[in-house]
């Protein structure tokens, strides 16, 4: 009979994966401003702005009297095909948008304070070469259509038309860069294979011809200005290119900034 051996076998080595560290994010400024909830944070006052102004000065008509902006209506048109209606989607779309785009990217739940104070001075730094390019061109921006200039109109017409300089910066940011944009980069640099470099340049050119035309039926509703066009097509290239660089928060910023200066200017 065979004696049962007393020695111990030896403990198995347990493999254990080793997981790969993240690459610790950068807290400079310039990384700073580009992160989602960032951006969501430093826009949040001018949504609830727009917003909450608007329900206040159409509190007693229908929803669908509400005037709204041609970005928008686009978010309704689409969102219409699946059932979605409410007078809030575009705005439920952003928070929504940067949200998801924040905890897919594993950033960390926290925002700079200074870097918010830096985003709106710098807002209005990057609005300046809007300014110069509009009177280079000598076109009216489409917030001063119509012909009455601010200081001429009541103070209720003057803040609506404010809000809705305001609502353009939020909005025509999000639809023509940070979705068309998106997309865009994900046809072309993603699926067909276009090199980075021509495939940013296609998106930035192609989303500022997009964000020009849609001023114009059948989505908007201005008159066709060869002029105005121009300095449409030119201008949402160079929102285009800052939202590449500087983030999405820095493009609505300087597209709020230069909207609301313009008309008060008008």
């Amino acid at each position: 009979m065979r004696k049962r051996s007393n020695r111990r076998k030896p403990p198995r080595t347990q493999i254990r994966r080793v997981r790969k560290a993240r690459p610790a994010l950068s807290d400079a400024y310039w990384d700073v401003t580009h992160r989602p909830l960032q951006c969501l944070v430093f826009l949040l006052p001018l949504v609830i702005l727009y917003e909450a102004g608007m329900a206040y000065f159409y509190r007693d008509g229908p929803v669908a009297m509400r005037p709204s902006l041609a970005a928008e209506e686009l978010i309704f048109w689409f969102f219409s095909l699946f059932g979605g209606t409410g007078a809030y989607l575009p705005g439920a779309v952003l928070l929504v948008v940067l949200l998801g785009w924040h905890i897919a990217g594993h950033y960390p739940w926290k925002t700079n304070g200074q870097a918010l104070a830096g985003m709106f001075g710098e807002s209005v730094l990057l609005a300046i070469p809007l300014f110069l390019l509009h009177g280079q061109l000598a076109s009216l921006h489409a917030v001063a259509d119509g012909g009455a200039g601010f200081w001429s109109m009541r103070p209720p017409a003057a803040v609506q038309e404010l809000l809705l300089s305001v609502g353009a910066g939020i909005y025509e940011e999000l639809v023509f860069r940070l979705i068309f944009i998106g997309l865009l980069n994900l046809l072309l640099i993603n699926i067909c294979g276009m090199k980075q470099v021509a495939g940013v340049a296609a998106t930035v050119v192609l989303s500022s011809l997009l964000f020009a035309l849609h001023h114009y039926p059948p989505i908007g509703s201005d008159t066709w200005s060869a002029s105005q066009f121009a300095f449409r097509a030119a201008a949402g290239a160079y929102l285009a290119a800052v939202y590449v660089l500087r983030g999405f928060g820095l493009a609505v910023g300087c597209h709020t900034m230069y909207d609301v200066f313009a008309f008060g200017a008008s």
